[in-house]
């Protein structure tokens, strides 16, 4: 059962969901005097200071936001928009040019689709390797930056290998049979000992083993 201030919240979102179907971008004064007017003319008896603080709420919650003509309700009706919501949402971690390249738009309307997602929270962003990673609001931001990892190329591979050799690995080793470099084994080797993906074992005093978990 809703509380008086939860129904005076649902009262007044409905009222910003008839001020947005006339196609209006969402601008607070603007809206204040159409929802005052709306409960008028329906006789709904609601004092402004119960409308701004469910205004305020709705905001907060992010159901609303100011400067769009969408609610948080709506905001997947767009089929791109959806389409790039669903793609975040199963591989979190994606930077703008796999989003990109899986979405035939261009680069302008795919930004906005994304910036719009980001403005109502159904997703959320963070930085790595000089990449703006985009995830689900549903995950935390180390959840996505170990899902990034375990799709870089250069991780897989070295997975792969410590994979069919599970007697261990040596840093040298990798460098040589992925033919990478040894500071490129050694930067990504430390993140996937971060991420859970690895683990050690001391070969000799100066050297380690590497496994897959």
């Amino acid at each position: 059962m809703m509380t008086k201030s939860e129904n005076t919240e649902e009262l007044v979102f409905n009222a910003v969901q008839e001020y947005l179907s006339d196609n209006r971008v969402l601008e607070k004064d603007n809206l204040l005097n159409f929802i005052k007017s709306y409960f008028s003319k329906n006789s709904m008896n609601i004092n402004s200071e119960g409308i701004v603080k469910s205004l305020e709420s709705l905001i907060k919650k992010k159901r609303i936001v100011e400067g769009s003509r969408l609610t948080k309700d709506s905001i997947l009706n767009n089929e791109k928009r959806q389409k790039i919501y669903n793609l975040i949402k199963k591989n979190p971690g994606l930077y703008f040019n796999e989003i990109l390249k899986k979405v035939s738009s261009s680069n302008h309307v795919v930004y906005w689709h994304i910036n719009m997602l980001l403005k109502f929270g159904l997703i959320k962003t963070t930085k790595i390797q000089n990449h703006e990673i985009y995830y689900p609001q549903t995950i935390d931001e180390e959840q996505s930056k170990r899902e990034y990892f375990k799709r870089k190329k250069e991780c897989r591979n070295i997975l792969d290998y410590l994979e069919k050799n599970t007697s261990g690995v040596l840093k040298s080793e990798l460098a040589e049979k992925l033919e990478m470099h040894p500071q490129t084994i050694k930067k990504y080797i430390k993140y996937l000992e971060k991420y859970g993906f690895i683990e050690e074992e001391k070969y000799s005093p100066k050297e380690v083993l590497y496994f897959k978990k």
